[in-house]
Parts: C-alpha cells; sequence; structure tokens
C-alpha cells in the first residue's frame, strides 16, 4: 500500500475535549480523527473526500501540563439590560457584553505527528494552502518532512503511540477507551459524528518473539485488514512500526 508519509512538529499544542465548554478545559493525549481531518483540508485548501479519505498515525509529545487561558465570552443584552455609553460621536446603546473568562487548559508539548495519507495528499503538504496547525489556530506548527513509502503486510509489528479502534479491544488490553470526534461535516450543519478509539501510548507487539506480557492477540472474528507496517522504522529486535488506517466513515 503506497502512501504519503508527513512529518511535523509542534511546539505546543491542546487537543480540547468537546464537552467541557467552560471551566477546565481537558485535553486529549492524541488528535481525533476529525482533526487530523481538518488538518489536511487546511493544507490542501478544501475538504478531502470524507467517504474515501484515510490516514495513519504516529504520535508523541515530550511534556504534558496546564496553564490558564482567557475566554472572551460575549452576549447579547435585552432592551432592558442595555445601558447607554458615551463615545466620541456621542452617545450609544450597548446591544452586547463582553467579558474574559480565565481557565485551565491541558497543553501537551514537544509534539511529534507522522501522518500516513493518501498519496496524492503528498503534494498539499510540500506547499499548504493554509497555516500549518495541530490543534488550536494559534498553536503553528512546522511541516518537517514528506515522501512516499510502501505500508506492507505485518509480520512482525510494534504498536504504539497510536489510536486504534474500539473493535479490537478484544486484542490489546492496553490503552484507555477514549470518545473522539470522528468527523465533523463542513459548514453551516457542522455535525459531529463519534466513535471510541484506543488511545494507546506503551508498545504491543505482534508475531514471532513478541513479549508474552505486551502480546496483540490474534482473535478470530476481529478483522485486522486496515493493520500495516512501516518497515523503514524497525526497532532494535526486529519489530516494525504497525500502523493502523483509519477511515471516517464505514
Amino acid at each position: 500500500m503506497r502512501v504519503a508519509r508527513v512529518f511535523i512538529h509542534a511546539d505546543v499544542t491542546s487537543f480540547r475535549h468537546p464537552f467541557f465548554v467552560t471551566g477546565r478545559q481537558p485535553g486529549f493525549d492524541f488528535p481525533p480523527p476529525s482533526t487530523v481531518h481538518g488538518h489536511c483540508a487546511s493544507a490542501l485548501g478544501q475538504w478531502s473526500d470524507p467517504a474515501t479519505f484515510h490516514f495513519g498515525l504516529h504520535f508523541t509529545f515530550r511534556a504534558r501540563a496546564s496553564d490558564l487561558e482567557h475566554q472572551h465570552l460575549t452576549q447579547a443584552l435585552g432592551p432592558r439590560s442595555r445601558r447607554t455609553i458615551r463615545t466620541s460621536e456621542g452617545e450609544a446603546r450597548a446591544t452586547t457584553e463582553a467579558s474574559v473568562q480565565p481557565v485551565w487548559r491541558d497543553l501537551l508539548f514537544d509534539c511529534r505527528l507522522t501522518l500516513y495519507l493518501p498519496v496524492d495528499l503528498a503534494a498539499a503538504f510540500r506547499s499548504p494552502v493554509f497555516p500549518v496547525v495541530l490543534g488550536r489556530s494559534q498553536d503553528l506548527a512546522e511541516v518537517v518532512a514528506v515522501d512516499e513509502v510502501e505500508l506492507t503486510r505485518p509480520v512482525r509489528a510494534r504498536l504504539e503511540h497510536t489510536l486504534l479502534p474500539r473493535s479490537v479491544r478484544p486484542c490489546v488490553r492496553f490503552g484507555a477507551t477514549v470518545l473522539l470526534t470522528r468527523y465533523v461535516s463542513p459548514a453551516p450543519e457542522r455535525e459531529a459524528v463519534f466513535a471510541q478509539y484506543i488511545a494507546l501510548r506503551e508498545p504491543v507487539f505482534l508475531g514471532e518473539g513478541a513479549n508474552a506480557n505486551r502480546l496483540f492477540v490474534t482473535v478470530p472474528g476481529i478483522d485486522l485488514e486496515p493493520l500495516w507496517v512501516d518497515e523503514s522504522h524497525l526497532d532494535e529486535e526486529g519489530f516494525a512500526r504497525g500502523v493502523w488506517i483509519h477511515r471516517l466513515m464505514g
């Protein structure tokens, strides 16, 4: 399977939990699939077809911390709440009110993301249409390298620092199960579709010579067709980097 491999680095980023609007802003350790899709749309300058879009990822960060972030909140004022204000041009009636609310937000530092994408997206990342960001619009990132590689079927695979679908939970007992946005439709609807994933940071192994305590077990009836390996990344024991190819639909 021939894919584009894109290396991206960001000094800081944050993947906010969508169900927390005010107060503390907890974040995920991995970019949700919808974020990856939006990231590619930014480089391409338009939405990739969600029916055909697919990706694999490998994501690491050096440290995690929380810091205060200011939220600027605005609200419309009712007729009775509007007050008169003086301007250089005379008096006017205020129709909106703004306030600043400090909240704690989780941040990830020294982030390194490897994306495995359709080959036709390689050119987009060599010359992105819009500024490269990972999470928030102010979290600028850098495309370090873009190349094309052949993924092969796994014989001996090492899976870590990646997302796996919830369907393979019987195969692996490591990693936290998280609910992530799988796909967000374009404006104006902006309808979000959610799915469960396994956020796998620690390594698990598939194939001959695998550590018995960290096995990725093959279970009858569980589809491993989306599992490939990048043989250009081998560990000291000869296990290739496992790459799970995710799709937004289907």
